[in-house]
């Protein structure tokens, strides 16, 4: 054999030995996937003798209303039943203030001197004065006497009578004068003392002894001691539903009041467009002036639908929202999905509308955990 005939065979048999083992790999491959596809399929079988179980959940029964009630919050604050910034009518010095913030003291009583000293020998002088005016008017009432006895025997003139009355005059019209004068120094002494126009809590001291003050400068401010009142803003259509005397519900200091709503402004305010009503709290309450205040209005809605917790509610697609129903079947309680729409939120709960029927079950609580169509086992919340 020629070693061309020879090379020719090599290759040939190479192309025998190539396709005679892919015939075998491919072979073994389709062995195998038949023999994997025939196990799946008897492991399915058995699989689909055994139930899978059911999720036990929360469910409870839709009651449809007529309607819901919004509690709505107004702010306020809390101010004295009067408020009065004190000061002297007189410019002066003060000697003395005998308050401190915060004492509460009765009506009259004494909180603040000015300086009276200039006052004293000026009252002195004019007491002076007229005791020399009452002196010049017994003597003319004297002489008037004796002219009048003259006159009647015919040894005094009528002139000289006549001077003599007019001198009394003068003398009762100098007492007078002077007495106007002495009044005004006791109106100025008594008014260089500062006294409490009501019971009262002194709020502020604005000055101290030995400063020197002018007229109508605020010394001291006041604050009435009867109970405290509450101003607050509501729009006007809810303050024209009230009514003078009503009870009201105030928030104050976590606690919730009963008050009695007092006056409500015929006007509105200009900034905030409000009508401001002005509430008197009980007796038993002990606001801090200035404080925040909240008044509670309750207003009932005229809007079907059902209450429901907010852990029933399930987020959809573009804002939507559903809750899980449970359904009877003859394989049990299955759940399907019930578009609600949320109308209120109160807290943890949420009032819903919604195609559901009157006694119609939903699961409470992580609807999420649950899918549709599935069976579950019912819990009675």
């Amino acid at each position: 054999m020629t070693q061309a005939a020879t090379s020719g065979f090599r290759k040939a048999l190479n192309r025998v030995l190539t396709v005679t083992v892919t015939l075998l790999v491919c072979g073994a491959a389709t062995a195998a996937v038949i023999g994997g596809f025939s196990l799946i399929t008897a492991e399915g079988d058995t699989a689909l003798g055994i139930a899978a179980p059911r999720t036990s959940v929360g469910v409870i029964s839709v009651e449809l209303t007529s309607g819901y009630t919004v509690t709505r919050r107004f702010t306020g604050q809390v101010e004295a039943a009067a408020r009065t910034d004190l000061g002297f009518e007189l410019g002066g010095r003060i000697t003395e203030v005998l308050v401190e913030e915060g004492d509460v003291i009765a009506a009259g009583t004494v909180m603040a001197r000015l300086d009276t000293s200039a006052l004293i020998p000026e009252r002195a002088a004019l007491e002076a004065e007229l005791a020399a005016f009452a002196a010049d008017a017994e003597l003319a009432r004297l002489t008037l006497a004796r002219s009048d006895a003259l006159t009647e025997r015919g040894f005094r003139s009528v002139a000289a009578q006549d001077n003599a009355r007019l001198t009394l005059a003068r003398a009762e019209a100098g007492m007078a004068a002077v007495r106007a004068r002495i009044a005004g120094v006791d109106v100025r002494l008594e008014k260089s003392v500062l006294t409490a126009p009501y019971p009262a809590r002194i709020g502020a001291r604005m000055a101290d002894p030995g400063q020197t003050v002018a007229a109508g400068q605020t010394v001291l401010v006041l604050f009435d001691t009867e109970p405290a009142r509450a101003r607050v803003g509501l729009p006007p259509e809810l303050a024209a539903g009230l009514a003078l005397g009503d009870t009201v519900t105030l928030a104050l200091g976590g606690a919730e009041l009963a008050a009695t709503l007092r006056q409500i402004r015929p006007d509105l305010d200009p900034n905030t467009r409000s009508r401001s009503v002005v509430v008197t709290l009980p007796e038993g309450a002990a606001p801090v002036l200035g404080d925040t205040v909240a008044l509670l209005l309750t207003q009932p809605v005229d809007d079907p639908g059902f209450w429901a917790p907010l852990s029933a509610l399930r987020e959809g697609v573009r804002g939507s929202w559903s809750v899980m129903a449970v359904e009877a079947t003859a394989a049990g309680d299955r759940t399907l999905p019930a578009a609600v729409e949320v109308i209120h939120s109160d807290g943890n709960r949420v009032f819903l509308r919604g195609d559901l029927p009157p006694g119609a079950r939903i699961v409470a609580e992580a609807p999420d955990r649950v899918a549709p169509g599935q069976l579950v086992l019912e819990q009675v919340q």
